[in-house]
């Protein structure tokens, strides 16, 4: 069973000629591979509650805590081999020079994954080693010439190949032309949809994703959507990403006098986020979930998102 929209779901629309909200709502996860010394029980939990949504795919990302790409692949190797989940690997031009992320590539594949989050990733202190790849467009082209060379690997002869977007801008972009023009160059390449990174404002996504499309952008474009539980934690995500967190937000979470109404108010904004992209046409949500199961399902039952439980 997919996850679907439940008829409670307060979603509006301005006029009967608009495209409805999907019946099915496309769903996917983002979570980080464990520390190697990491409650398995949690973990376990987390992977239920997960599972019980039926996403389409479960994405993972890599992290210095858990050993970078080999945490990452032990990680989707549990995925793959207890729950059902379809797992989607992220893979950096920083992981190495392209002989060693070629090596990373037929490793992940071998874990079990059938699609990978092409990024740069993060500049290193001095910028990135002449010999690497240097952008993610290149790391794109490289799996799908892999890809074309082990095509009885795959069901159908291919990998999903994702990228990611920038509806507030890339902090390195010149200016907003040039973010849709990295962009359709990595559709050129064979990208076959993009993830967007961290936003705060749904006019955001739903102006970005106009543009792109006016731009000639075909592929879909998935809404990533991060709970914002505390105006601190906002901060330190904005900060991370380039992007600073807008006044309306910053004043209500700031207006907050306890933790837990911070919280409410912080996860209403959130839904509210999810619910005006759904109602503005967007067919599905990607969820950064931070490994917290219980945040993840509250946001999801505030959109009107069910699972197996409800």
């Amino acid at each position: 069973m997919s996850p679907r929209l439940s008829a409670s779901a307060p979603l509006d629309y301005e006029s009967e000629e608009e495209a409805p909200a999907p019946e099915r709502l496309a769903l996917s996860f983002e979570v980080i591979p464990p520390r190697h010394d990491a409650d398995a029980a949690k973990i376990d939990r987390l992977l239920e509650v997960l599972e019980s949504y039926h996403p389409d795919y479960i994405a993972v990302t890599s992290s210095q805590r858990s050993g970078w790409l080999e945490g990452t692949a032990a990680f989707i190797e549990k995925i793959s081999q207890n729950t059902s989940m379809r797992p989607l690997a992220h893979l950096a031009c920083t992981a190495g020079t392209r002989d060693e992320l070629i090596g990373w590539i037929n490793r992940l594949v071998d874990a079990g994954v059938r699609g990978l989050l092409a990024l740069r990733g993060d500049l290193p202190e001095g910028g990135m080693p002449e010999h690497y790849l240097q952008h993610a467009d290149e790391l794109v082209r490289l799996i799908r010439q892999l890809e074309s060379h082990q095509a009885a690997r795959f069901a159908a002869g291919r990998l999903a190949v994702s990228v990611a977007c920038y509806p507030s801008g890339h902090a390195e972009s010149k200016n907003e032309d040039e973010d849709f023009d990295v962009l359709l160059n990595k559709q050129r390449l064979g990208a076959d949809f993009a993830i967007t990174q961290l936003f705060f404002d749904a006019e955001d996504f739903l102006r970005f994703a106009q543009r792109a499309k006016l731009a000639g952008v075909k592929i879909p474009l998935i809404p990533g959507i991060m709970p914002m539980t505390s105006l601190r934690r906002l901060e330190r995500m904005g900060q991370l990403s380039g992007l600073t967190v807008p006044e309306r937000v910053r004043n209500q979470l700031a207006a907050a006098t306890t933790p837990e109404e911070e919280y409410e108010i912080g996860m209403e904004l959130t839904a509210q986020l999810a619910r005006t992209i759904v109602a503005g046409g967007a067919d599905g949500l990607h969820i950064y979930t931070h490994n917290n199961p219980d945040i993840t399902q509250d946001l999801l039952s505030r959109i009107g998102v069910d699972n197996d439980d409800h």
